[in-house]
């Protein structure tokens, strides 16, 4: 499990890329601090203060994938309610614009303590059988990939 430590107590806002290709999706394997598991996510992070989220969303999937990344538009605000954890996502729909697929690192954390663990464009018809998060995108996969057409607000909490 990851330092809980930097993400406990805080609101944190994420940019996070969608990549879609053919019949595939682009998925970072993570040691999250929220689960026990690692689990599979779209690469992306935090948003710095006074930082636009599509910047945010660049530099950061460069920094876990080596791919330059030209986003297209929001399609999810996603508000993760988990006490002691609390984010607020922003999904792009994202094209590749550049660079060379390669796991890279978080800057957060230390060469020793890394979260990320794997990156690779997944099968839609392999994404069942994953520990894939956040649970709308297991949706999306089911149906081939298919992004919604208007912005969506999804809330994950204990909660809801």
């Amino acid at each position: 499990m990851a330092d809980q430590d930097l993400y406990r107590n805080k609101l944190r806002n994420r940019a996070c890329a969608v990549i879609v290709s053919d019949e595939y999706i682009l998925l970072a394997k993570h040691n999250s601090p929220t689960r026990e598991e690692p689990i599979w996510m779209p690469p992306g992070g935090g948003i710095q203060f006074g930082e636009p989220a599509k910047e945010a969303l660049i530099r950061e999937v460069k920094e876990e994938t080596g791919l330059i990344v030209e986003p297209i538009r929001l399609i999810w605000i996603h508000e993760f309610l988990e006490d002691p954890y609390h984010a607020i996502e922003f999904y792009f729909e994202c094209s590749i614009a550049g660079g060379a697929l390669k796991l890279g690192e978080d800057p957060e954390h230390t060469s020793e303590n890394q979260i990320l663990l794997d990156l690779k464009f997944i099968p839609f018809k392999e994404t069942g059988s994953i520990s894939l998060y956040p649970s709308f995108l297991k949706e999306s996969c089911k149906n081939n990939g298919k992004l919604p057409e208007n912005i969506l607000h999804v809330i994950t909490s204990p909660q809801v």
